[in-house]
């Protein structure tokens, strides 16, 4: 039987190019802190004046860009895997019982909760 890996190659590029995209961005609000407390005449401050921004919200902005991209490829993938974790206990509950002449749904079990006063 084939071992199936747990991250498909569109997994690990899409967070390998989220992370760097994250890291960016974090040098981005570094860069721009830096330049909110020195005030001197130095390089990183005329590249800070020729951003429309500046580097503190741009590097705001890609962050947030960021995040939001990584919470959607996490719940795509989230879903998959819950898809096919379902899939798998559908077929294990299917060839452990034997078969009956009226078809059952198999579903999670419930465990009864009792209620506090």
């Amino acid at each position: 039987m084939k071992k199936k890996l747990p991250l498909t190659v569109f997994e690990i590029v899409a967070y390998t190019l989220l992370l760097l995209l994250g890291l960016w961005a974090l040098t981005y609000i570094a860069l721009g802190i830096a330049c909110e407390f020195i005030r001197y005449d130095t390089d990183l401050a005329k590249a800070n004046d020729k951003l429309n921004l500046g580097f503190l919200w741009e590097g705001l902005i890609i962050l947030g860009a960021t995040v939001v991209a990584s919470v959607t490829v996490l719940l795509i993938f989230a879903k998959r895997a819950d898809r096919d974790f379902e899939r798998t206990q559908r077929r294990a509950a299917r060839l452990k019982k034997a078969p009956t002449v009226t078809p059952e749904v198999v579903d999670a079990e419930v465990a009864p909760v009792e209620e506090q006063k």
